[in-house]
């Protein structure tokens, strides 16, 4: 992680911080808009927490898109975030960051999502470096999945199973909801990060949001229960 010196001690920067997009079909219903645009305009605003996250030297971002749980929501919903997803990877991930800096990695039970949405995905993949700032999506996503697959692979490259998930440690958390759940995210990674849930729903959050919150943050004394 990048140091800042705040007087006699130093301060932390996030390196991986996961972003649980919540609060569309409540922000569609107050705004009077469509579902469609809801997600549309989230899917803009994710790229504007991405830059924003990018510029305060995050290395990392989870971005969690659906878990597999999501799937059993109603069909225009998952329309909605289908096509704002297919908008993000096709259209606004190349029009905001150089895929030669750039790493997007998508993560989940891609046999559960529409081809079109995991051809998009992989279009993105493919088009982005090994490193540099990594943008993980998570779609279809379970923990007990992901769980699993560690298990295996540890099994498989005889090594522990902290070191088989494709996943590290995540430092902070934002949810843009007031409620206090994770819903899956991340279980394992998440279990010594910073959380943070908001009353201001994504499509009315600012970069100066962000900001403040990677400022507090540093800020915080990160003890990982020490």
């Amino acid at each position: 992680m990048a140091l800042i010196k705040w007087g006699c001690w130093c301060a932390l920067n996030p390196a991986h911080v996961g972003l649980v997009p919540d609060g569309l079909r409540r922000w569609a219903e107050t705004n009077g808009a469509t579902l469609t645009d809801a997600y549309r305009r989230g899917s803009e605003k994710v790229i504007e927490i991405l830059l924003a996250l990018q510029r305060n030297d995050v290395q990392t971002v989870s971005v969690y898109n659906l878990s597999r749980a999501n799937l059993g929501r109603t069909d225009d919903e998952l329309e909605a975030v289908y096509t704002a997803s297919i908008y993000f990877f096709n259209a606004l991930i190349p029009a905001h960051f150089d895929p030669a800096t750039t790493s997007v990695r998508l993560h989940g039970d891609r046999s559960l999502l529409p081809n079109e949405y995991v051809a998009a995905a992989q279009h993105v993949e493919s088009a982005s470096a090994d490193d540099g700032f990594r943008i993980n999506i998570l779609a279809a996503y379970d923990a007990a999945d992901e769980l699993g697959e560690a298990y295996l692979r540890a099994q498989r490259d005889g090594c522990d199973i902290a070191e088989a998930f494709e996943i590290g440690d995540v430092d902070l958390v934002i949810r843009t909801t007031p409620e206090p759940l994770l819903s899956g995210f991340l279980p394992y990674q998440s279990q010594y990060a910073q959380l943070i849930f908001l009353e201001t729903p994504l499509n009315d959050l600012t970069v100066r949001h962000i900001d403040d919150l990677i400022e507090d943050y540093r800020r915080s004394p990160q003890l990982r229960g020490r």
